[in-house]
C-alpha cells in the first residue's frame, strides 16, 4: 500500500495518514454505483509517546461516511489501537475523526452543514 500513500494522503480527511495506515482498498458495486472502501489501522504511535505501554491489539472497526469521489460513495473502515498499561488499563490516543452525532468524517460534516445549513445526517450523502 506504500505506492499509494500519496494519492491516500490526497484523498483522504486531513493528516488521517499521520495517525492512520491505508491497509487494504476495495470497490464493490452498490446499485448503479460503485462504494469505495478504505481499510486503515491506527499506527503503532503510542499515546504521549509513554514508553512503559504494550500493545493490545485493535478496537472493533468503525465505519463512517467521507467525501463522495467523483459520485462515488467513500466509507473510511477504521480500527483504533488499544495500548495496555502496567496497571493494566487500556488506553489510546486521543483524535478525533468522526463529527459528534454523526458517521461523517469531520471534514465532511462541516461542508456539509455548510452547505445545507443543517446536520449533516440530512445532506444527499449519507
Amino acid at each position: 500500500m506504500e505506492q499509494y500513500r500519496l494519492l491516500a494522503e490526497c484523498l483522504l480527511p486531513a493528516h488521517m495518514l499521520d495517525w492512520f495506515d491505508l491497509k487494504t482498498v476495495r470497490v464493490e458495486k452498490k446499485g448503479d454505483t460503485q462504494v469505495i472502501l478504505l481499510y486503515l489501522d491506527e499506527n503503532e504511535q503510542k499515546p504521549d509517546d509513554r514508553e512503559d505501554l504494550r500493545p493490545n491489539g485493535f478496537t472493533r472497526e468503525s465505519v463512517f461516511h467521507d467525501f463522495p469521489i467523483r459520485g462515488q460513495e467513500v466509507l473510511l473502515h477504521v480500527r483504533r489501537r488499544r495500548w495496555l498499561d502496567a496497571d493494566g488499563h487500556n488506553l489510546m490516543t486521543e483524535c478525533n475523526l468522526i463529527q459528534e452525532s454523526t458517521r461523517c468524517s469531520t471534514e465532511l460534516a462541516d461542508f456539509l452543514k455548510e452547505a445545507f445549513g443543517d446536520a449533516p445526517y440530512n445532506g444527499p450523502f449519507v
